[in-house]
This record gives C-alpha cells, sequence and structure tokens, in this order.
C-alpha cells in the first residue's frame, strides 16, 4: 500500500490503490504477490462500496482473474488468500461477481479436500470461500444446490481423513447454505450428524448440533421409528439417526456428567446444546403435527393455518450471521452497516440474529418505515464520511 507524508513528518495509515495492487500480483517475485493478495484482501474486509468501486470494476476484474490464475498455479499462501479474496470480493459485489460458476469451472475437489493434515487450512480456506460466494451469489434454490452437494461430498471425504478442522468446516458451511436450497435429496444428513455429535473433537460436535438445530428449523425431520407391526418388522429397528437417538445425544451433551459439567472448555458447547435441547423441546409438539400430516392423519389444532408448522427461523439467521462475523473478521461491523444487498435484502438480517428481529416485527408499520429510514440516512453518512477521510489522506 502506498503511503504519504503528512506535515507534521508522521506516516498515515496506508492508502490502498486497486492500480498499484493488480500490479503487484503480475509480479514475478512471490513475496511481492503474495503482499498484494494481503493488501487486496485488507480492502475487502474493510468493504468497498459500490461508488469507490465505480471507475475501478476493471481493476477490480483484473485482480480476480488473477486470484483464480493463483488457484491452479499459486503457492500455498497465494491459493489460501486468493479464495479469501475471493470470497469477500463476492460478498461485497452480490451477484454480479459471478464467481460460483468460475468456481465450479475448477475440479470442485480439488480445493476442498486436504492432500494432508497440514494442507488443512488452505482447505478451510476454499470451503469457506465456496459458502460464501453461495450465500452472495445463488439466486435461486438451483444455483445454491450445487454448492452444497459439492460440500455434502467434502464432508464425506473429510470424515474419512479424519482431519477435524476441514470436517468442521465443512459441516458449518453446509449448514449456512441449506436454507437457500432445503432440498436434499441424494443426502443423509441425520445419520451423519448423528455420527459427529459422538466425535472426539469439540468443534465438529458444535457444528452437528447447529446443522441439527437449522434443520429442524426448515422441518427437514430425523425419522421417527414405527412401532411393530410384526415380528422382526425391519422397519421399526433403531437406527444411530433416528429422532429418539438423536434428542438422546443432544441431552447427554446439554448435561454431561459432573466431572466436566464445570471445566471451561465445556461451557460454551454445553450452553449450545442446552439451546439446542430446548428447541427440540419446544418444537416437539409441532414436529408430531408435521409428521402426522405426512401420514395423512389429523393433526391436533394449531394457532396458524391448516397443515402449516410455524417454526421461527432463529438459528438459522443466528448461523449465518455468525459465519459472516468469522469469515469477514474485523470489517463486519462495516459490512453490516452499509452492505444492505446482502445483509438487508438476500439475508434478512436487519438487526443482530437472536432475537431483535421478533423485536421490529412486532412494531407498527409506521415505525418499521421510520427505523428503516433512520438506517438508510445514517449509512449515507458514513459512506460521505468515509469519502471525506480518504480524499484528506490523498490532500496530505
Amino acid at each position: 500500500m502506498a503511503r504519504g507524508v503528512t506535515n507534521s513528518g508522521e506516516l498515515p495509515a496506508p492508502v490502498f490503490s486497486i492500480d498499484s495492487c493488480v500490479g503487484a500480483l503480475h509480479q514475478n517475485k512471490r513475496v511481492v504477490r503474495e503482499e498484494g493478495l494481503k493488501d487486496l484482501v485488507a480492502a475487502l474486509e474493510g468493504f468497498v462500496s459500490a461508488d469507490d468501486r465505480r471507475y475501478e470494476e476493471h481493476e477490480y476484474e483484473q485482480a480476480m482473474d488473477r486470484c483464480f490464475y493463483f488457484l491452479r498455479s499459486g503457492s500455498a499462501t497465494e491459493r489460501k488468500d486468493a479464495y479469501r479474496a475471493i470470497g469477500l470480493y463476492a460478498l461485497t459485489v452480490g451477484p454480479k461477481a459471478e464467481v460460483l460458476d468460475r468456481l465450479f469451472d475448477l475440479d470442485r475437489l480439488s480445493g476442498m479436500v486436504p492432500s494432508s493434515p497440514s494442507d488443512a487450512e488452505r482447505a478451510v480456506a476454499a470451503i469457506n470461500c465456496l459458502a460464501a460466494a453461495t450465500l452472495a451469489c445463488a439466486q435461486r434454490p438451483a444455483e445454491a444446490k450445487r454448492p452444497l452437494k459439492a460440500i455434502w461430498e467434502v464432508m464425506g471425504e473429510a470424515a474419512t481423513a479424519a482431519v477435524p478442522r476441514v470436517l468442521a468446516s465443512a459441516m458449518s458451511a453446509w449448514t449456512v447454505v441449506l436454507p437457500a436450497v432445503r432440498d436434499i435429496r441424494g443426502m443423509t444428513p441425520f445419520a451423519l450428524i448423528a455420527k459427529l455429535l459422538s466425535a472426539d473433537d469439540r468443534a465438529v460436535r458444535m457444528a452437528a448440533g447447529e446443522a441439527l438445530a437449522v434443520c429442524i428449523e426448515l422441518n427437514i425431520l430425523p425419522r421417527q421409528p414405527e412401532p411393530p407391526r410384526w415380528w422382526n418388522d425391519k422397519r421399526a429397528e433403531p437406527r444411530p439417526g433416528d429422532k429418539p437417538s438423536l434428542e438422546s445425544r443432544v441431552s447427554e451433551l446439554a448435561f454431561p456428567e459432573e466431572k466436566y459439567a464445570h471445566k471451561n472448555e465445556h461451557a460454551e458447547e454445553i450452553g449450545l446444546f442446552r439451546q439446542i435441547d430446548d428447541l427440540l423441546k419446544k418444537n416437539k409438539q409441532q414436529i408430531e403435527d408435521l409428521l402426522k400430516k405426512k401420514n395423512n392423519e389429523r393433526p391436533e389444532e394449531s394457532d396458524g393455518p391448516a397443515g402449516v408448522v410455524k417454526v421461527s427461523k432463529r438459528w438459522v439467521k443466528l448461523v449465518q450471521i455468525n459465519f459472516l462475523k468469522q469469515y469477514i473478521g474485523e470489517g463486519f461491523e462495516t459490512h453490516f452497516s452499509l452492505n444492505l444487498p446482502l445483509f438487508r435484502d438476500n439475508l434478512g438480517l436487519t438487526r443482530a440474529a437472536g432475537g431483535a428481529d421478533e423485536e421490529e416485527d412486532a412494531m407498527p408499520a409506521h415505525e418499521k418505515k421510520q427505523l428503516r429510514k433512520d438506517r438508510d440516512r445514517q449509512m449515507s453518512l458514513a459512506v460521505k464520511r468515509d469519502r471525506r477521510d480518504k480524499a484528506n489522506q490523498y490532500d496530505d
């Protein structure tokens, strides 16, 4: 990044130039290319608005071309940072970025499956890049289904290779993309979720728990064993992915033995599974009604329209916003405030997940309208302040 010198002789914060960045990405020296990638990632983390990109679209497209080149021919560091830059660019630009097809022009599993345990960091970057690009660019369920199936295949490979970090990332990415698809024909998530709930790695267990919660909210339900109708009735045999088995395992993780309950390293996991256990108990009647409907039985009376199961989307929003917080990093608040097409229009994350959205839903219509106007005005002022600060840096 270029630096100017102020009147006081102090060096100000570096000023990002996409032209200089593109030049660095074309250099022969690897260290210069890697530095250019880091500068590009840092700029995209801080959010580059449409106004700032207006006269530099071609330069940003050139930078993305180089990133895709690095995915094929770059060093391990270049590939990892290129995946991150592509994912952040997709979140910034949205469907216009057109990166999903380009990601699938590559061998779809080559980047996401680690060649060795030491390659896990790059594989995680590839998985997260695909999930971020899907959230930002997929406009129809059919467009999101292809990434969902690819991540599903990665989970199978990672489970076989026994790389916990990659397996946890793939499970989380699958959960993040699932709400955009909902159609999981050809996948058997509950058998895998049941297996991962008993994994040795805590991150894997927690990712599996979040996947189970999101499935329940989306009315993707585990199998409920039927009572045996005759001797040796195979349909009545218990399976690991059945509803009672999953509920039992969640309860074990939510209320562990006394010797584990007070350990700090288990506190976050216990808190998560107690929330999931509470979700399963609260929605039990609704789930049973839906199963009766599937079996052509009359469900019990409910407050909603006939045959409709009312479920909140708290877990869906919570998982998506937590993924974006971790992926974007320090620039999340700026993205959340200024990237309205993604957070407000595509994902409906106008407020922090976990209950604030229900509070807004309870507002009268005129108060909602005024709230949105106030937010838009604040965001416009923030954009103007950002432009003024950049102009002052150039003046100095």
